[in-house]
């Protein structure tokens, strides 16, 4: 299955919520699951999931024997939400002031946004996504949103959720909230009219590709599970999920801004990606990274991919394999800013064969998404899955990389862009073009 995701999740998911804390201690937090994590002190550590926590949780949970009852336990009766409730540190990026309605909310929304009407916990809620996508046949879901409810009669905004990719859409089952990804997963209801993480779970790769698995609930911490009982709660969460449903978004049409409009005056202005490089075979590979993993997406001004491979095998000409994890990034310019409107990353093997033209890609295996993605790799990398867990999960490595090729994408054609920006994010300034020696390096 592949690995979408939608723009403002790439450089690290977010969800900034007024959240119950654990326990009396109220906090207003800002999470990001461990996916995108790595040991190193990764690039603006992206959230925990998909990326890196944006409180990285490098130790590994304590080996303490947990009563079995605890797990998962969420009991109102006992965990009084208003003995912890603060208000979040974030603000709603639609301004509600003087709306009387959600309808008069939605009449605010920008031309591709999202709504949808959900009942999260003991609320009814509009849930506002910066974009959506079909999942299935008429039918359209989203991987962040905004959630408003109802309070003294009034929309309030609560809090802002974003999952980890296309393939985790946001969805509830028995009034709770699922936001997943490839390596997270949190579960949350709406209680008294505040936020409730009811659970999280989640697992990190070290530098070696050594697992550790992380658990919590409402009422405990990370440290209070052992190894053995995160990594089964975190499958078992997964497994909770079947039967859930999506929930169904409904695009919003209306007059785009002056920014969509001087969006749209750049389209022209950007060429397609091409490889800078002077290698025919990179040049077939970047090629089809662009022309067909970018095909999952809404319509952006320009795709550039980033490889991370990891070991090319040429031992058989007709069966060329390049192992690595192959981002794509959707971009449309904003002044001198590439902002990143979507992408995601398809870890596997691309197959090519060597023919009197050049090189053909004959075909890609991609890894399986959740619970099935470890047994996927290793089936696919075989001996080079260390190497992928390694380098292949390392977001600074991609970064790095991922800079580097806009960069020289730029001096290519001779474009007067200064950075690249994730949603959410700061601008990431280009470094220095380096075409004659940066793509050797790849091989």
């Amino acid at each position: 299955m592949k690995k979408k995701f939608i723009a403002m999740v790439l450089a690290g998911l977010t969800l900034t919520t007024a959240l119950s804390g654990c326990g009396n201690s109220a906090k207003s937090t800002e999470t990001q699951p461990a996916e995108q994590q790595t040991q190193e002190a990764a690039t603006e550590e992206a959230p925990a999931a998909e990326a890196s926590t944006e409180d990285v949780k490098e130790e590994a949970p304590a080996e303490a024997d947990t009563p079995a009852e605890s797990v998962g336990a969420y009991n109102p009766a006992e965990f009084k939400v208003e003995d912890v409730y603060v208000a979040p540190d974030q603000k709603s990026t639609i301004d509600i002031e003087g709306c009387e309605t959600f309808t008069q909310i939605v009449d605010k929304l920008a031309d591709g946004q999202g709504y949808a009407n959900a009942t999260i916990g003991d609320a009814d809620v509009l849930m506002v996504s910066t974009g959506t996508y079909e999942w299935e046949p008429g039918k359209n879901a989203a991987i962040d949103a905004e959630i408003f409810i109802y309070k003294d009669e009034v929309p309030t905004y609560l809090a802002t959720v974003s999952a980890g990719g296309t393939a985790y859409p946001l969805a509830v089952k028995d009034g709770n909230l699922y936001v997943g990804g490839n390596h997270f997963i949190s579960k949350y209801i709406i209680d008294t009219g505040a936020m409730v993480e009811t659970e999280e779970a989640y697992v990190l790769y070290d530098t070696d590709g050594n697992e550790s698995y992380f658990y919590k609930t409402c009422n405990s911490q990370f440290e209070d599970y052992d190894a053995e009982t995160a990594k089964t709660r975190f499958e078992e969460l997964f497994a909770e999920t079947e039967g859930e449903e999506v929930i169904e978004f409904q695009p919003v049409g209306g007059a785009a801004s002056e920014t969509d409009s001087e969006s749209a005056s750049n389209t022209d202005s950007l060429p397609a990606y091409e490889y800078p490089g002077p290698e025919l075979f990179y040049s077939v590979l970047y090629k089809y990274m662009v022309d067909e993993l970018s095909k999952s997406y809404p319509e952006s001004q320009v795709s550039i991919p980033c490889p991370i491979i990891i070991k090319e095998d040429e031992s058989d000409k007709d069966d060329i394999k390049v192992y690595g994890n192959f981002w794509i990034f959707n971009y449309d310019l904003k002044g001198d800013i590439l902002e990143n409107t979507s992408g995601g990353s398809y870890p596997g093997c691309i197959h090519l064969k060597s023919t009197d033209a050049g090189y053909e890609v004959t075909s890609m295996d991609v890894c399986e998404d959740g619970e099935s993605f470890d047994e996927s790799a290793k089936k696919i990398f075989g001996d080079n899955y260390d190497a992928f867990m390694k380098d292949g999960e390392d977001e600074k490595l991609r970064e790095e990389t991922r800079a580097q090729i806009i960069a020289n994408y730029v001096a290519a054609n001779n474009l007067d862009i200064k950075a690249y920006q994730d949603f959410g994010w700061d601008p990431v300034t280009l470094p220095e073009e380096n075409i004659d020696s940066f793509y050797s390096t790849l091989d």
